[in-house]
């Protein structure tokens, strides 16, 4: 009888070499997804969900209502971009600048925003829940009824900024216009901790804030390690 190892053996290399092939092509297209999704994009895109664009230039891109779910922007510039009611939803923004970028409505839901620049930025009644923002830059930002519930804003820039009706504690009655909270793990654990007592809204320790920052509650800000600064 014929041996059929030569067969399986030849359908095991080609099989072998097909895995390296798409191993070797999404490397390949890891290279250039970039420019791949920004052309798209500049196509008129709106479904970028997971999209890769880690440092691209986007100044003054209209992305209003885009998906960018999981979207990965480490350094992106999107100063003067219209991105309102754009999903962030657990979106890598560290160091992207949004410097005066419209934000109103925009969801950065869980999104990480390390050292992110928001000068300027209109962030009305952006969902910013469970987001993490330290060392972000929030100077003369409009964040009127932004949602900031279980956000971490440890050594934020807060100067000048405009929180007024904004969700930072849960004994903090809020405007009409504020996001809902959104259920989720998280969320349901400190509800947990605040029914014994243990309440944790908002990480602010570190954070700058100075006499023209609005809707902040100087004596909560203190309490909880904020810094007030002169200017």
């Amino acid at each position: 009888m014929k041996s059929l190892f030569p067969k399986v053996k030849k359908e095991l290399y080609v099989f072998s070499f097909i895995i390296a092939l798409c191993i070797g092509g999404n490397t390949l297209f890891a290279q250039t997804t970039a420019t791949q999704w920004t052309a798209m994009i500049k196509g008129g895109e709106r479904d970028l969900n997971g999209a890769n664009l880690t440092g691209v230039n986007l100044e003054g891109i209209d992305l209003h209502g885009a998906n960018l779910t999981g979207a990965n922007l480490t350094g992106a510039n999107l100063k003067n971009a219209n991105l309102e009611g754009t999903d962030f939803n657990h979106c890598n923004l560290t160091g992207t600048d949004f410097s005066n970028a419209n934000l109103s409505n925009a969801n950065f839901l869980g999104a990480t925003l390390q050292y992110t620049n928001l000068y300027k930025a209109n962030l009305k009644q952006a969902m910013f829940q469970e987001a993490n923002l330290q060392y972000a830059l929030l100077v003369n930002a409009d964040a009127q009824s932004a949602n900031f519930i279980l956000s971490n804003l440890s050594n934020a820039d807060l100067k000048s900024t405009n929180l007024t009706n904004a969700y930072l504690d849960y004994t903090i009655s809020t405007g009409s216009g504020t996001p809902e909270l959104i259920e989720t793990e998280a969320l349901g654990k400190a509800i947990d901790l605040q029914e014994k007592g243990i309440t944790i809204p908002v990480l602010i320790k570190g954070a700058k804030y100075n006499k023209n920052t609005k809707g902040l509650n100087m004596d909560w800000a203190k309490k909880n390690g904020a810094v007030l600064v002169g200017s």
